[in-house]
């Protein structure tokens, strides 16, 4: 078995960008990577199973086709379908397990998890910032490296919050809004935690998504949050200071 541990991905601001090349199509914008990690194991067989529960993916059709079939256990503190980067989790759980067990370039089978995200149109800069990024990532470039630049911000916090309200397909928000490079413009001339809430905010409230409580904003099915929320039911988060990787 291969035990590989993987960042949460929740994106603030970006900029969808397809091309007839999938390693050049993904997305420009600014991610935060958060803890706790979720756990997988991997080994020999077929089937994704998360918390235990046996679930069908596009993205992981693809990824037997093209990696062979492993199996796939992974265990999270968050659901799949909220805005979480989940799904990219799951592929790059698969595409660094493969590797492990079949003797694939690790470069080449994360490309094709990053392939697998696309044609699904799940997150389409997800697994870029979860494997090359830490902290906060910049994704200056789209695609993949080298096509995509990933650049990160070595921001730190434990004082994150997620409240998860409702699954809702990624395609509700894939709109391309010019205003994205306004504001990551905003948020790298002063690249600050406080700064990254305030732009993701502005960007979400455009596509429609609002949040009612201070210093937050709404990401898909989720509502991300800096400081102590009033209730019990928020999930507690700390900035990952690293992406995914096989212990």
């Amino acid at each position: 078995m291969v035990d590989v541990l993987i960042p949460l991905s929740v994106s603030g601001v970006w900029y969808p960008y397809l091309a007839e090349d999938l390693a050049q199509s993904g997305s420009i914008g600014i991610t935060v990577l958060l803890e706790p990690f979720s756990y997988a194991k991997v080994g020999n067989g077929e089937g994704i199973l998360i918390n235990g529960e046996k679930v069908r993916l596009d993205n992981v059709e693809y990824l037997s086709r093209k990696l062979g079939k492993v199996k796939v256990e992974i265990e999270t503190g968050v659901p799949l379908g909220y805005g979480y980067g989940l799904s990219a989790s799951i592929s790059l759980a698969y595409a660094l397990g493969a590797s492990e067990i079949k003797g694939i370039d690790p470069y080449l089978a994360v490309l094709e998890a990053h392939k697998s995200e696309i044609i699904a149109k799940n997150g389409l800069g997800d697994i870029v910032s979860q494997y090359f990024g830490k902290n906060i990532v910049y994704r200056e470039k789209p695609g993949f490296p080298p096509y995509g630049v990933v650049r990160s911000f070595p921001i730190d916090s434990d004082n994150i919050y997620s409240l998860p309200i409702e699954s809702l397909p990624t395609t509700t928000i894939l709109k391309p809004l010019d205003v994205s490079f306004e504001l990551i413009q905003d948020f790298l001339q002063n690249p600050t935690l406080e700064r990254f809430f305030s732009v993701s905010k502005r960007f979400t409230e455009l596509l429609g998504f609002e949040s009612k409580y201070p210093n937050s904003f709404r990401k898909k099915g989720l509502i991300l949050k800096f400081g102590e929320p009033e209730s019990e039911s928020w999930i507690r988060h700390r900035i990952a200071k690293r992406g995914a990787y096989v212990e």
